[in-house]
């Protein structure tokens, strides 16, 4: 029912409700609580969550470069690829071309024999001097050395509509890219909305009718790492520190009700009878 109600919420009500409510943590510091919030998640209007998901996504993404990098070759270096094409002014169809043109030139890359290599993209979309929105790809790619005009000639050929495609191999001071600076990088687009000026009403909801249910982050298989929820004091993993039963009832191992080991079937929101003579196996008695 709370999701459903959820799902009826208009776009205003949900950035107004943003961070009001939130859940009860605990880690393994004594007496600690603190309050995990609910976001509403709309991080292309929503200031809040665009930058409580761009720290996230920061530390997430790096986490994942560091580990393509402990596991590639020393010789294999970062390269930052900018990928455009002709726009439209059809948001959806733009992204679906450039997704299927870098999905093509993989592929192109593999039958070339250069095999597999880590990657993580960042979706990007700007209003452009028309007003349109243009749709923009910022890749970072873990290979050795590859030679620039035929990796744009295969990409041209994957995509054809492409208008160009962009390599930089090395940071503005000349030092080659390292994966702290590929995520700050990276961080900066993820951090960008539409609630800017310069994006018309119109194009913010073209916006995001035409990127609903889609990834603004694309990796390679195996990038993203596990992340865990640690207390940087205690080191402890937080949890939620509230425990709520849907109905009232007493523990009890299905085993041991009437009727054998299947749970007993009910109508919803039926309380369930369960005898009280039921006790938990080793529980030590008064």
């Amino acid at each position: 029912m709370a999701r459903a109600r959820a799902i009826e919420q208009t776009v205003p009500r949900r950035l107004a409700a943003c961070a009001t409510r939130g859940t009860l943590t605990r880690c393994g510091c004594r007496g600690r609580r603190e309050v995990a919030w609910h976001w509403c998640g709309r991080h292309l209007l929503c200031t809040r969550c665009q930058r409580r998901r761009a720290r996230r996504l920061k530390m997430r993404m790096r986490d994942g470069l560091l580990a393509a990098a402990r596991a590639a070759p020393r010789w294999h270096q970062w390269t930052l690829i900018t990928l455009t094409l002709q726009h439209s002014g059809d948001i959806a169809r733009d992204r679906a071309d450039l997704a299927a043109g870098w999905r093509r030139f993989y592929r192109a890359l593999w039958k070339r024999g250069w095999g597999r290599f880590p990657y993580v993209g960042v979706w990007e979309v700007t209003p452009g001097r028309d007003g349109k929105g243009h749709v923009h790809i910022h890749v970072a790619a873990l290979w050795p050395f590859r030679d620039w005009h035929v990796c744009s000639a295969l990409w041209r050929r994957a995509c054809p509509r492409s208008a160009r495609i962009s390599f930089v191999r090395r940071r503005r001071d000349g030092r080659p890219s390292s994966p702290e600076s590929v995520a700050n990088y990276l961080a900066k687009y993820v951090s960008k909305g539409v609630q800017t000026e310069d994006f018309t009403p119109q194009l913010r909801s073209r916006i995001v009718a035409g990127t609903y249910n889609t990834r603004w982050v694309m990796t390679s298989r195996g990038f993203w790492q596990v992340f865990t929820p640690i207390c940087r004091d205690c080191g402890d993993q937080r949890m939620s520190a509230e425990f709520r039963w849907h109905v009232a009832v007493a523990w009890c191992p299905w085993s041991a009700a009437p009727g054998g080991t299947d749970p007993p079937r009910a109508g919803p929101m039926v309380q369930l009878e369960i005898p009280a003579t039921v006790e938990r196996p080793g529980a030590r008695g008064p």
